[in-house]
């Protein structure tokens, strides 16, 4: 896995699944599974979405050390299935994203038989959210390894 910044408010992260793209790309894309992985160690409580282009997906985390409640939405401007899949990211209530609106482009490559995952996040209201989503999306993208291959949750998904 790999997390580099190519501009100042860019992330692109890189991870390689032992997995067809069509399974990396259900696993990215489907409510069951989004609901297991997302959240970078809250619980998801939440999980909507319209799957198609120009719909809408909320997801809602609550971080059971905290106590904080994060709500995460968006809309689909892409989709290509099992290749690619572009969609805005905001925060609802977050006051250091009140007018800001991000967006998130994930792209499933086939390698043999596993599957190279490149997401790229852009328009971050500043470069410490910016790292803060890094670590948060390697998290995320370690669930799903995990449930791909079939094993135990990391500590940080419950």
């Amino acid at each position: 896995m790999t997390t580099s910044h190519a501009a100042n408010d860019t992330l692109e992260v890189t991870r390689l699944f032992k997995a067809p793209r069509e399974r990396v790309f259900a696993a990215f894309t489907t409510p069951e599974y989004m609901n297991q992985w997302f959240g970078c160690g809250g619980k998801v409580t939440t999980c909507t979405t319209d799957f198609r282009v120009g719909g809408g997906y909320r997801l809602e985390t609550h971080q059971p050390e905290s106590g904080e409640v994060f709500i995460v939405k968006g809309v689909y401007r892409e989709i290509a299935p099992p290749a690619k899949v572009v969609f805005t990211w905001t925060y609802e209530g977050d006051e250091d994203w009140a007018g800001c609106e991000s967006v998130v482009s994930v792209e499933f490559n086939a390698r043999g038989e596993e599957t190279e995952l490149r997401l790229t996040q852009s328009g971050f209201p500043s470069a410490e959210s910016r790292g803060n989503h890094g670590q948060g999306w390697n998290t995320c993208l370690e669930k799903i390894d995990a449930l791909l291959g079939g094993r135990p949750m990391p500590a940080s998904a419950h």
